[in-house]
């Protein structure tokens, strides 16, 4: 037979309780062999488990194996409770804390949510104002262009003003014979010049205006990308946060099925240890009643030799008697008759009487 299993209940295995009967055990053994043979299972542990079953019957069922085995029992029931109550406990645990991720993911998948739309919101923000500064600078610098136009066309007037009013002009005139300005040729540079400058007051006030819009928008959209990366940042602090704590709960967990394994250990050897030391003392007990048992038969016994050798001496002493009482009445009789003898018959009864009992006994 293969060797008994340390923690296995061969009365669960069984379907029986501590208390049955050979013949409940039989019974029950005979059916489950039906269901849990080999031959009408395939699966891969069936052979394992039909040979779990009849290492069971082979223990229940010899009465000697069965007491040794009971003697274990009560451990061996009460580490397998406390195990399946250590992965009762475990598995409640675990389901708890898969509640907990449950929700924690969930709310996990509002925040999010939430935070997506908040930067889809900032996203469209940006492109907007990236959108708006992209024209407004294009706009901007269309405006410098035409100012700095605006600019050298007075500075070339101004130029051209101070040659047909300088000496030289003055002198060369009636030389070369230029014809001199018209008034209205004066009047409508005037009024070229005078429109260019207030194009120059226009743009120059558009100008401004840009660049101050523009100020307020590169504002706007560098605290729209501030908000961004803060948000980004934010996710990535959660993340980080979650999986931290993630982590400190797994380890915490770990560390206390740890912790439980090892206290649950330390209570198995202290209750094995528990249950050697009393059946130790039951085995010392029992050794114990066994040799008083012995030893009050054995004095038993002395006594009732010494009384059977009281008895016998006895029997033998009134036989003695009887014998000398025997041959004192013959003595007198042959005394009476006058015949000699050379033998009493009390000393032919005790040479019988010794020949026939050890002398140890005399």
């Amino acid at each position: 037979m293969a060797p008994a299993e340390p923690n296995v209940d061969y009365y669960a295995v069984l379907a029986v309780s501590n208390d049955a009967t050979i013949e409940d055990v039989t019974k029950s053994y005979r059916k489950l062999a039906k269901i849990r043979h080999p031959d009408k299972n395939l699966n891969d542990d069936s052979t394992a488990v039909f040979q779990l079953l009849q290492n069971a019957y082979e223990t229940i069922g010899d009465p000697t194996k069965r007491r040794e085995y009971d003697l274990r029992w009560s451990g061996i029931r009460d580490s397998l409770r406390a195990k399946q109550e250590s992965d009762w406990r475990q598995a409640e645990a675990a389901q708890a804390e898969k509640k907990r991720a449950t929700e924690a993911r969930a709310k996990e998948q509002e925040k999010d949510i939430a935070r997506q739309e908040r930067l889809r919101r900032l996203e469209q923000f940006r492109w907007k104002y990236d959108d708006e500064i992209f024209e407004l600078s294009r706009a901007i610098r269309k405006l410098v262009a035409d100012l700095k136009r605006l600019q050298d066309q007075d500075v070339e007037d101004s130029r051209k003003e101070k040659e047909r009013n300088g000496w030289w002009a003055y002198l060369a005139s009636p030389i070369l014979g230029k014809v001199k300005e018209t008034d209205e040729q004066k009047q409508a540079r005037e009024k070229t010049r005078l429109h260019r400058l207030a194009s120059k007051s226009i743009k120059g006030s558009e100008l401004k205006e840009k660049e101050t819009r523009l100020q307020r928008l590169q504002d706007a959209l560098q605290n729209v990308n501030d908000k961004i990366a803060a948000e980004k940042k934010k996710a990535e602090d959660e993340k980080r946060k979650v999986e931290d704590e993630a982590r400190a709960r797994r380890v915490r967990l770990e560390q206390e099925a740890r912790d439980q394994a090892m206290h649950e250990v330390r209570e198995r050897l202290a209750k094995a240890q528990k249950e050697r030391a009393e059946w130790a003392a039951k085995v010392a007990r029992e050794a114990q009643a066994a040799r008083e048992t012995q030893e009050a038969q054995d004095r038993a016994w002395m006594a009732e030799a010494a009384e059977r050798r009281r008895r016998e001496a006895e029997e033998r002493a009134q036989a003695l008697r009887q014998a000398e009482e025997a041959a004192r009445k013959a003595r007198k009789t042959r005394n009476d008759r006058s015949e000699p003898a050379t033998k009493t018959t009390v000393t032919l009864f005790k040479d019988a009487l010794r020949s026939s009992v050890p002398a140890a006994e005399w």
